[in-house]
């Protein structure tokens, strides 16, 4: 298994150019100047590979899965794909096509209409600003604002290997791989200057939103906020915990009440996220249902937030979830998507995967009161947004 990463650009230089970015990443895989996208397909058919290659207005990827002995072919071939795309005409307008296709199945879809809403509203920027997050209306104007042309220049722009990570997992030659690497990437420099995007905490005023979807039998309800929170902070390892006992698995308190329990929900979860180096952190809860229940969802999802806050999280529930919660991150080791997306993030960060050993460690060692305490210092059951989606109309409820 091998990833590839190239980081190129910087927030003022993408400024407006997001959806040029996105539409260049996904021309990439498309044609090269040597090959059609069939030969392309055909060529990692023949070395017994699967790959994936995009990429948005700041970065690319590549990720490959293949055999020890087609390795270095397969890493040729992207590296083809990633230096010499072609940007077929054709394929452009099919491209078009099935983006606009997709941003219109989009408009009666809850789950997305939801999630879209609230990331729009977490994410407090101005149109143009590579984090915005845009409107389906807005979405399609921009695609269909895009040219090939665009696309082209924004390739010569940016694209380069000066930023780079490549990351192999599984049985290899080290000595051969590094020179196959060197000769496929070492000489490729990027034509303009890398800055890493930041993703700096944001205040946001709590809000509610209801977005009616007709004639859909699922519902969602998604509610969420921002935490100012790094994974460097002495509380990350007790949030991490305390998301995991709350909503983070399947043996979560949101899970057996909501879900088990009362049988209100197809599925729930909640996730607590923070990044490497900035304070951006973010708290978020979802359930599917039927759209007659999303009331109860939500208040049953905020009776067990407001128990959580409370009561804190007892001894004998820290015990049990410690130990799940390192069996997950343990399997998630031995698959090498997972492996190999988690070492290329630690070398961005110029981290090894002892930073995960002492994240262990450091979970490993929490009270209940600690856990209890970081929960209480960082959600706020007062600063959620709110988002429900479904056919409230019909059902008779929201109204």
């Amino acid at each position: 298994m091998a990833g590839v990463r190239l980081d190129f650009a910087d927030e003022q230089a993408v400024q407006g150019r997001t959806f040029v970015g996105n539409m260049t990443g996904s021309m990439l895989i498309r044609g090269t100047k040597s090959k059609t996208r069939e030969q392309i397909q055909d060529e990692f058919d023949r070395l017994k590979t699967r790959a994936g290659v995009g990429g948005n207005s700041i970065s690319a990827t590549a990720t490959l899965e293949t055999t020890e002995e087609n390795l270095p072919g397969a890493l040729r071939m992207v590296a083809e794909i990633l230096r010499e795309p072609s940007f077929p005409e054709r394929e452009f307008e099919q491209l078009v096509q099935q983006q606009i296709a997709a941003v219109e199945a989009s408009r009666s879809d809850p789950q997305f209409l939801s999630s879209n809403e609230l990331n729009r509203r977490l994410n407090p920027f101005p149109r143009g600003h590579f984090r915005y997050v845009s409107t389906p209306d807005e979405r399609l104007e921009d695609i269909k604002r895009v040219t090939l042309d665009q696309v082209r220049q924004f390739y010569r722009d940016f694209y380069g290997a000066s930023n780079a990570e490549i990351t192999i997992s599984g049985q290899f030659d080290p000595a051969q791989l590094q020179k196959v690497v060197a000769e496929l990437f070492g000489d490729w420099k990027s034509p303009a200057k890398f800055t890493r995007m930041p993703q700096a905490y944001r205040k946001v005023d709590a809000s509610a939103q209801k977005i009616e979807t007709p004639d859909k039998q699922m519902a969602v309800f998604t509610a969420g906020m921002p935490a100012r929170m790094s994974d460097s902070d002495p509380d990350y390892p007790a949030m991490l915990l305390a998301n995991f006992m709350f909503g983070g698995s399947g043996a979560s308190r949101l899970f057996k009440r909501v879900r088990d329990q009362e049988g209100l929900s197809y599925g729930v979860y909640s996730n607590f996220s923070a990044p490497e180096i900035d304070d951006g952190g973010r708290f978020v809860v979802t359930a599917i249902s039927a759209p007659q229940n999303v009331p109860k969802v939500e208040t049953t999802i905020r009776e067990e937030l407001a128990r959580a806050l409370k009561d804190g999280f007892p001894a004998d529930e820290v015990v049990a979830a410690k130990t799940a919660w390192q069996e997950e991150r343990m399997v998630g080791r031995t698959e090498e998507p997972s492996l190999v997306f988690t070492l290329t993030q630690r070398e961005r960060f110029d981290r090894t995967l002892k930073w995960d050993e002492a994240l262990e460690a450091k979970v490993a060692a929490l009270t209940p009161d600690q856990v209890s305490q970081a929960f209480r210092r960082h959600i706020d059951p007062a600063a959620l947004t709110v988002v429900r989606g479904g056919d409230f109309k019909k059902a008779g409820v929201l109204q």
